[in-house]
């Protein structure tokens, strides 16, 4: 049976595709964000293969470890607590598909970036597959060619010849310039309340820029979580809530995915965003913020 892939367009949700390509005779590949599969915007097809992304019932399997999806009784595919999408989908074929031992590297390298396993150093100097994972933003429709390359870079060629290829070398080096606008943005727009630390990149609109977006944990480390406000791109008219513990001062205790999940998003304990209507907005962010802050 020919199946297609519907993933997320980040560095998970390609290694989870690339893994499928491996092991299933793959069509095509689309992407979509978690809230279009959530709210049911986006068609799903019964040869749709998700992966890293929210479950839905017309699909032929599906793949996630994000603790705050709903999980349904019976489904072919796998579902478990791990590091990465990527190792979900890995874990499950492995045993039928030896030969896929040759993407270790890679399956490691992307649980170490989807879990926010990083140095300090790495933030403020990205290269190698965390460089690669900040070419792709999902919110950038256009780049779908881009992604798709990338796909079959990861498949069959080796991190330096990846890395060496025309299209990521010039996607690198935009990531570069537009990352330095991105850090300034962060430090004009950023406030400590208590123990979070609020980045309010509203004021941007559509021209907010591309970047790091681990920087936040680095510039104010004294503080245990982050909540980043931006525009909406997909959905003008809406505004996007992330909140994450911060990466080097791991001492919150509160689940927020699950705190998410009560704004209509969803996510990790430790990681998770929703989006709400602009005029919403506000009132939500002071609501998940007091919380936060209790």
């Amino acid at each position: 049976m020919k199946y297609n892939v519907l993933t997320r367009a980040d560095l998970d949700g390609l290694v989870c595709a690339v893994i499928l390509k491996n092991t299933e005779d793959i069509e095509r590949v689309r992407f979509s964000e978690p809230k279009f599969v959530q709210d049911r915007e986006i068609e799903v097809y019964p040869n749709d293969i998700i992966t890293n992304l929210p479950y839905h019932p017309n699909c032929a399997m599906w793949f996630d470890h994000h603790a705050a999806n709903v999980r349904p009784k019976e489904f072919k595919g796998a579902f478990k607590t791990a590091p990465s999408a990527a190792r979900v989908v890995y874990d499950y074929y492995l045993p039928r598909f030896p030969h896929l031992t040759k993407y270790e590297d890679l399956i490691r390298q992307t649980d170490r970036i989807d879990m926010a396993d990083l140095t300090y150093e790495e933030v403020l100097s990205p290269s190698g597959y965390l460089l690669l994972s900040m070419t792709i933003d999902g919110k950038y429709h256009e780049d779908e060619p881009y992604w798709l390359h990338l796909i079959d870079l990861l498949k069959d060629k080796s991190l330096d010849e990846i890395m060496q290829d025309p299209q990521v070398v010039e996607k690198c080096n935009k990531f570069r310039e537009d990352d330095l606008n991105f850090r300034d943005a962060v430090r004009k727009h950023s406030r400590v309340e208590k123990n979070v630390l609020i980045t309010d990149l509203r004021s941007y609109g559509e021209n907010l820029p591309n970047g790091n977006r681990y920087f936040v944990y680095a510039f104010q480390s004294t503080t245990n979580l982050s909540m980043r406000i931006t525009p909406d791109r997909e959905r003008p008219g809406m505004v996007s809530i992330g909140v994450g513990y911060n990466i080097f001062n791991r001492t919150a205790n509160i689940n927020v995915g699950e705190l998410m999940k009560k704004y209509g998003g969803g996510g990790h304990k430790t990681v998770g965003s929703t989006k709400v209507k602009a005029e919403d907005a506000d009132r939500i962010i002071q609501e998940i913020l007091t919380y936060l802050t209790r």
